[in-house]
């Protein structure tokens, strides 16, 4: 999810850009991000002014995006790897679903005797 809101003036222009990224593997991780940019844009008039205040936002939206992207490919590589459920001793998964339901059918197993 991303949301941006951006403020003009004579003397600036600036905004904030929010994102919201769910990264599911096994298991939810969610970012939540933000970052504001300003620069000072001279406005030569309203063609030349609006076209300079594009290229602000492209190019500060380029570099959120780009610092997104280095930031999940380094936790990918170290954060994600540690929250990762190890492999028991067995060195198989565990079905977790299948657990569940010998757990459920061993309470039924109980209620009745």
């Amino acid at each position: 999810k991303y949301s941006a809101q951006a403020v003009v003036s004579t003397q600036s222009t600036g905004g904030e850009m929010k994102v919201q990224v769910h990264y599911y593997e096994d298991g939810n991780v969610q970012l939540h991000t933000k970052k504001t940019a300003e620069e000072s844009v001279q406005l030569d008039g309203p063609t030349e002014g609006a076209r300079k205040i594009v290229e602000f936002i492209g190019r500060a939206e380029r570099e959120y995006q780009l610092g997104i992207n280095e930031n999940y490919r380094e936790m990918s590589a170290t954060t994600f790897k540690s929250l990762r459920r190890a492999l028991p001793i067995t060195k198989n998964l565990v079905d977790w679903h299948k657990l569940h339901s010998l757990n459920i059918g061993r309470d039924l197993m109980n209620r009745t005797t």
